[in-house]
């Protein structure tokens, strides 16, 4: 048996389909609620991190991305709140970049 690993994203299992994302509604203090595309997520130690843009942005040519990290999690639904912390950001910023990712970032 090989110790070679299995490529996922060169297997093209979706042809020439476009790729899709997971849609996440996010509602805020006020009780607004704004749809986004999950495009990835990370683990660092015990903490989750969600790369989202809103949907109604997703067609820009450069579209603003957010970072959320998970804080609960319970039977029916997970809690997330925008990263505000400079540091962490930044962190899972080049954490983000790191992975072999199909998307560019510019901050």
């Amino acid at each position: 048996m090989s110790d070679d690993k299995l490529n996922i994203d060169e297997l093209n299992l979706f042809g020439d389909q476009e790729e899709t994302y997971e849609v996440v509604a996010m509602t805020d203090d006020e009780g607004n609620e704004t749809e986004f595309f999950v495009i990835d997520g990370i683990d660092v130690g015990k903490q989750r991190y969600l790369l989202l843009v809103k949907t109604e942005d997703f067609d820009k040519d450069e579209p603003e991305a957010f970072i959320f990290k998970e804080i609960n999690v319970s039977e029916n639904e997970c809690t997330y709140e925008p990263v505000e912390d400079d540091n962490e950001y930044k962190k899972v910023l080049l954490l983000l970049q790191d992975e072999d990712s199909e998307y560019e970032m510019k901050f």
